[in-house]
């Protein structure tokens, strides 16, 4: 069988081969036809017009007419024509024609041009011009382009009579293999095929009639011995597939439950988690005469802060009882056939207890022991439970540290803006008490100026402190939050201010997705403050290191050369901002005019 299956694929893939290099030589002998019947049409375009420009004296023009006719008989597409035997006649057409061209009308139309360069006022005569020797060159060029087209026909024939034969062959050796199969494959495989059905029904004692001695009879002899062992295995199989299909139910169920309840963790993480529901839910998946309650301790408490049980259960009264004798010092403690704790701890540190009761042992019946896999499902719902109050742990002590460090950074801004310009007016005062004590009048009124300006840029710098600590990047993102700063800068002045934003896929931190919103704030705010510009440009993106790049442009006045020591450029703010993050922070007037802030730091996700 497998040496028939083996000719008929030889044979198929033969036959394509055939047909396939067939059609490509026949296209190969057509591929540059259809150019050679254009170009050779051309010839007789451009004989029309060297005939009209020297019947019109326009000697120049002719000259370059002749000479891009003498080019197209040269053309590369001719030289099969030139070398080939005199016994083909579309050369012979060709050699005619273009013997013709050279031999007669090209030195008579030079003739022609020559003698009207000479005379150029008189009229060419009627009997030199060329007219039979043009009407003989035309017949020829016409006689040359029905030749190549008449060629092409007789190609795209042949290339219709490969197809045709490929297609009739291909229908008989289709036909001779479909009988081959059909005798020698088809009929043993049906016999075989009715063989599985009747033996997959159950009738383990039918035997296969297939014939012959290839491999299909063999395996029908097999299949017929087989057939007598499978009985008895089946009833051994049948048990074993039951007891196992309830296994694998019960564990599809238990990993059902701890990927919901891991998912609902992750998904909650930002938020509180719903103990109460996820009780209930392992209650019914657990199933059976049970009661299950969850306490939740304190590290240091010796008292739940949470007691819960599922819906419709009581709470056991724990208030004669040492919590501690619950929650036990292994990860399953079992206390009786009854009641079982499981301790949910991680890392050393204990978080509760799942407390499991049996409802029979409240009926004064016998209690049921827990099976292998409820035991594993409470195990590791312990253990899920355990890492969401672990997150939960650690979410809170990212929120105080974020906080701690939020406020520090405030606290130095306040005092690098607001308290200094305080100490100023502070200062100012001083002057001014002076100036009351020793009647120098004179020196009042530019004190007096001064702490009025000083007020007025201390009240402005609040406000911006104010509208700085007010900013917040919300689910939106880094990119929404930096929009929103453009269009409250538009709207604040006359400058254009543009965003080129191109982070959107990288994942920032949300401390730095701070510390970049205020430096970004801080140092578009000085631009419109100080800059006397009319553009900004705002360019956020990841640089050829990897590295964060900000770049903040105006076209203004430049930044002092000593502007870090005076009090109304923020740059200490800015400063602080991008210590925080690591960074390398240049600010420095542009070559072309304006300022230009430059900043980049390594984000942390770079470090894994």
């Amino acid at each position: 069988m497998a040496s028939t299956i083996s000719v008929a694929l030889v044979s198929i893939i033969a036959l394509g081969l055939l047909t396939i290099f067939s059609l490509m030589w026949a296209t190969d002998q057509t591929d540059q036809d259809a150019q050679a019947v254009n170009l050779s049409g051309s010839i007789r375009m451009q004989t029309y017009r060297i005939g009209l420009a020297t019947a019109q004296q326009r000697s120049d023009q002719a000259q370059q007419y002749i000479q891009q006719l003498d080019d197209t008989w040269q053309h590369p597409l001719f030289i099969h024509q030139r070398r080939a035997s005199d016994r083909d006649l579309l050369s012979q057409d060709f050699m005619r024609a273009e013997s013709h061209w050279r031999e007669v009308l090209r030195p008579q139309f030079n003739a022609l041009l020559t003698s009207a360069t000479a005379a150029p006022i008189a009229e060419p005569e009627q009997s030199s011009f060329p007219t039979a020797q043009i009407a003989e060159q035309l017949q020829l060029t016409e006689k040359l382009v029905t030749g190549f087209q008449q060629a092409a026909e007789s190609k795209i024939r042949l290339l219709r009579i490969i197809q045709l034969t490929a297609l009739f062959l291909t229908i008989a050796l289709g036909a001779v293999i479909f009988n081959l199969l059909k005798t020698r494959l088809e009929k043993p495989l049906a016999q075989l095929t009715d063989a599985a059905s009747r033996i997959g029904q159950g009738d383990y004692g039918y035997q296969t009639q297939v014939e012959g001695n290839d491999e299909l009879a063999l395996l029908g002899s097999v299949v017929n011995r087989m057939s007598h062992s499978v009985e008895t295995i089946y009833q051994d199989m049948d048990d074993q597939v039951k007891r196992r299909t309830q296994e694998l139910h019960n564990n599809n169920i238990a990993l059902e439950f701890l990927f919901e309840t891991a998912r609902s963790i992750l998904s909650s993480y930002q938020q509180e988690i719903n103990y109460q529901q996820l009780l209930d839910q392992l209650a019914e998946v657990i199933g059976g005469d049970i009661r299950l309650e969850l306490c939740l301790f304190t590290e240091q408490g010796d008292r739940p802060y949470m007691h819960i049980a599922q819906a419709n259960g009581e709470i056991t009264d724990c208030s004669q009882r040492d919590c501690k004798s619950c929650v036990g010092d292994k990860p399953a403690n079992t206390q009786s056939a009854a009641d079982y704790a499981f301790p949910i701890t991680r890392e050393d540190t204990g978080y509760g207890v799942i407390n499991c009761h049996a409802r029979s042992q409240l009926q004064g019946m016998d209690p049921t022991p827990l099976e292998q896999w409820q035991e594993n499902l409470l195990r590791s719902a312990a253990d899920q439970f355990a890492l969401a109050l672990s997150l939960s742990v650690h979410r809170n002590q990212q929120r105080r540290l974020a906080m701690l460090t939020e406020r520090t950074v405030i606290a130095r801004e306040l005092h690098d803006s607001l308290a200094q310009a305080l100490s100023y007016l502070k200062i100012q005062v001083t002057r001014l008490q002076k100036s009351i004590d020793t009647e120098a009048f004179s020196q009042q009124q530019p004190i007096v100026d001064e702490l009025r300006g000083g007020l007025s840029s201390a009240y402005r710098q609040l406000r911006e402190l104010l509208t700085t600590f007010r900013l917040k990047i919300d689910t939106g993102g880094l990119q929404s939050a930096l929009e929103l700063v453009v269009s409250q800068l538009r709207e604040r002045s006359d400058m254009q201010a543009s965003l080129h934003y191109e982070l959107t896929n990288l994942p920032l931190s949300p401390t730095e997705e701070i510390h970049l919103l205020q430096i970004i704030r801080e140092a578009s705010q000085n631009a419109i403050n100080h800059s006397l510009g009319s553009e900004l440009d705002i360019h956020l993106f990841q640089n050829e290191d990897q590295w964060i790049q900000l770049l903040i442009e105006d076209n203004g006045i430049g930044i002092p050369d000593k502007a870090e020591k005076t009090n109304h450029y923020g740059l200490a703010i800015i400063q602080e901002r991008s210590r925080h993050l690591n960074g390398n922070l240049e600010i420095a007037t542009r070559p072309e005019g304006g300022t230009r802030v430059a900043f980049a730091f390594r984000p942390t996700f770079l470090s894994g």
